[in-house]
């Protein structure tokens, strides 16, 4: 590339990175919130598969948490965030000078880094998307050049193997990322109907991509089951789990369908759909294996989301990279009205991105659950112990207490804790936990699709107040000041 070019990606780099620091101080989400706590508990082995917890997520995803929790919580985990939409950019550059020359750093850059920068996909969180993004992109680098025709078979199952590692370990954070797989079996398979390489070469390709995502998988899998999560139930969380989950959704379809509808207005403000429009004439102007590989990440990357169920706004950033890569393809590819339709699209994403800019739309309600573990960790003893049920992580992570039961999340106790037996048994066993805060009152559990009993608290606990309209129990014997509430 030239030094302008050079010039211009960093500056993309640097803007992607930069929207994001004013955010470093944002109440964090309760996805980043669980996610602490099971990273900050899966020290050993223990009844649930991450030591004390239980959480339908791969094992790197856990192990980035864990060092961010170590690292200092809040700003390490953001700062995380920070170094992987970079990296998201850099790598959308790389992967499109690849497929196309050095025409496409930019473009590629650019909507990369509007995409992962606007509130409108990312909304500012760290979640398990934006962490395995780097990899897809990675991957997807390693496999456009295994596919090069000059390079020798010593190279060729070198980077293939490399594709094989990087994409499973995008599997391992977020396990419905098979970009790099998707990208390999269609580039693969459209470069041999070509013959754009001979039967020799695409087996040394399969060799090397299984090969490596073999090795990483055993060593990940190895690595998990020395501190206690074993493979079975590793599998039975991330595949079989959501299955059952999926249904469980879709019983309670009514409390999603406004997400859904905010999902398709971001899949088009967020520029995903518009610039994928806009870059499908490659397929015909420069229909090449990589083209028709990236084509299909971007066709599954879309299934992806909509088989999401939950229809979060974070699925989107799946779409991000090979979107972007697609968008600088196109640039270096068409002409003049090519790229003013691209460059609309672009400005389309800049100018949602500004005008939601101004708000993260949830910011307030977690600020009230951080300020509401912050106030019984004002009168809590050291000992104490949190349940939030039927979620609110954030709450039990802000009050610095262990959360004893297993389900930070609604959806797996939900599916896992359907009669509330496990709850029910820690609130009744020996040690139960010192306060319980409910997110949601226990006539309506049942709507949830929870059928155990909705008076488990009477005997033992006493309401002692309210924080920000959730309730507080406390254990009847324990001598502690009501919280303060913060929002009174």
């Amino acid at each position: 590339m030239t030094r302008p070019r050079l010039l211009l990606v960093a500056l993309a780099i640097v803007v992607a990175a930069a929207t994001r620091l004013p955010r470093l101080s944002h109440p964090l989400t309760p996805d980043e919130a669980g996610f602490l706590i099971v990273g900050r508990g899966w020290s050993s082995a223990g009844a649930q598969l991450y030591g004390a917890q239980w959480v339908d997520r791969p094992p790197v995803l856990i192990a980035i948490f864990r060092f961010a929790e170590q690292a200092g919580g809040l700003y390490a985990l953001r700062l995380i965030g920070v170094l992987a939409a970079a990296l998201t950019v850099l790598l959308a550059a790389r992967v499109a000078v690849r497929i196309a020359g050095g025409s496409a750093a930019v473009p590629a850059a650019w909507a990369a880094a509007l995409m992962v920068a606007t509130p409108v996909v990312a909304n500012g969180r760290v979640d398990g998307e934006l962490l395995a993004a780097p990899f897809v992109l990675a991957g997807l680098s390693a496999a456009v050049a295994a596919l090069a025709p000059e390079i020798s078979a010593r190279q060729v199952l070198i980077r293939a193997s490399l594709a094989g590692v990087a994409g499973l370990t995008a599997m391992m954070i977020k396990q419905n990322f098979v970009d790099v797989a998707v990208f390999a079996a269609v580039a693969g398979l459209v470069a041999l109907l070509r013959r754009e390489i001979d039967w020799p070469r695409a087996r040394l390709l399969v060799v090397g991509f299984v090969g490596g995502a073999a090795a990483a998988l055993a060593v990940i899998l190895l690595w998990s089951w020395s501190r206690g999560t074993s493979p079975i139930e590793l599998y039975e969380a991330l595949y079989p789990f959501r299955i059952e989950a999926s249904r469980a959704i879709d019983e309670g379809a009514a409390a999603v369908i406004e997400r859904r509808s905010a999902l398709r207005l971001a899949l088009v403000l967020g520029g995903a759909v518009p610039l994928t429009v806009i870059a499908l004439p490659l397929l015909w102007r420069r229909g090449t294996a990589a083209v028709w590989g990236m084509v299909a990440v971007v066709a599954f990357g879309l299934f992806s989301v909509a088989a999401g169920g939950s229809a979060w706004l974070h699925y989107l950033v799946q779409l991000c990279g090979p979107v972007a890569v697609l968008t600088g393809v196109a640039a270096a590819t068409y002409r003049i009205r090519g790229r003013l339709a691209i460059a609309a699209g672009l400005i389309l994403v800049l100018v949602a991105g500004v005008v939601t800019q101004i708000e993260l739309p949830d910011r307030p309600t977690q600020l009230t659950r951080e300020r509401s573990g912050e106030a019984i960790a004002a009168v809590s003893d050291p000992g104490d112990s949190i349940v939030v049920f039927p979620y609110g992580a954030n709450i039990a992570y802000a009050s610095g207490l262990d959360t004893p039961y297993p389900y930070l999340w609604m959806l797996p106790a939900i599916v896992r804790d359907t009669d509330l037996s496990t709850l029910g048994g820690l609130i009744r066993g020996e040690n139960p936990p010192t306060w319980l805060v409910l997110t949601t009152q226990p006539d309506r559990w049942p709507n949830y699709g929870l059928t155990g009993p909705t008076d488990l608290l009477d005997e033992r606990y006493a309401e002692v107040g309210e924080l920000c309209g959730r309730p507080v129990y406390l254990m009847r014997d324990a001598d502690r000041a009501a919280p303060v509430d913060p929002c009174a």
